[in-house]
């Protein structure tokens, strides 16, 4: 007999153990997929202890498509059948490094590495379940063409890096939905804003400034899980939500005209692990 199970990537960092928290609170079962098992345990055995739902921890590096696939056949070879998949994991790096496949590592983690792993699980997800992408306002800024996975130690920049990916999320979030509609499963995105995080952390000058100025006046981590978490009980699909409300995903990204090259080109990176 199968488990129902919520999967919440990058769930041992601010955001997504608020994500976790607010639905083992509401006595659901959640995965917490996380890359170092070791430090993320206890957040996992807290939250078990304070709230009634069933959380456990498996471990997902999404910087390895490797590990991606084998998260994928564990959940496969335990019979889950996942009502959300909350694709909440994410970087912003301020030096450029690479994943074991070579990618870029922004690219690789939040679009690369997320693409394969909702891929994969998208037959353990159940009719009228749900898909949830993490978006930011960065998105607007972002850059989708032929140069998507040239970014090198020459060129790179965190957020060139950061907003490309972000993009490209938007874009694979507009596209999945219309595809996963014949299923009756939801698939939008969920735009935390900024948030009181490790990652606004620019480890710049300018940073004690920054903190005085705009911390106090930016969302909290219980804050920002709100966008994920409204669009992870919604019926609508393709949707960008900010906070609980929403809006259809604009034509231009919808009809963007790189979206099939890009489409044809990650297929062609991850095939190995398809």
């Amino acid at each position: 007999m199968s488990q129902t199970y919520t999967i919440v990537t990058g769930a041992g960092g601010s955001i997504g153990q608020a994500i976790t928290r607010a639905l083992a609170s509401e006595g659901r079962n959640v995965i917490m997929a996380c890359r170092n098992i070791a430090k993320d345990s206890p957040v996992c055995e807290k939250i078990n202890s304070q709230c009634p739902g069933n959380v456990r921890i498996m471990q997902l590096d999404l910087a390895s498509l490797d590990s991606v696939a084998h998260f994928a056949q564990a959940i496969g070879n335990e019979n889950i059948e996942i009502d959300a998949l909350i694709n909440n994991a994410g970087v912003m790096l301020k030096h450029h490094s690479t994943t074991q496949q070579g990618l870029e590592t922004t690219v690789g983690v939040i679009f690369v590495g997320t693409y394969l792993l909702t891929h994969l699980l998208i037959p353990h997800i159940k009719q009228g379940g749900h898909i949830t992408f993490t978006t930011s306002l960065t998105r607007f800024i972002g850059k989708v063409d032929r140069d998507f996975f040239n970014l090198t130690e020459q060129n790179y920049g965190r957020f060139k890096a950061y907003s490309r990916s972000k993009l490209a999320t938007t874009l694979l979030t507009a596209h999945l939905a219309q595809e996963l509609a014949p299923r009756g499963i939801h698939v939008n995105a969920g735009d935390p804003g900024v948030v009181d995080t490790g990652m606004i952390h620019m480890d710049a000058w300018f940073d004690p400034i920054a903190d005085c100025l705009f911390r106090p006046i930016i969302s909290n981590p219980q804050q920002g899980a709100v966008s994920a978490l409204s669009a992870s009980e919604s019926n609508v699909s393709g949707h960008i939500f900010e906070k609980r409300r929403h809006h259809i995903i604009p034509l231009k990204w919808r009809n963007h005209p790189q979206w099939q090259w890009l489409r044809e080109e990650t297929e062609r990176i991850i095939a190995p692990w398809r």
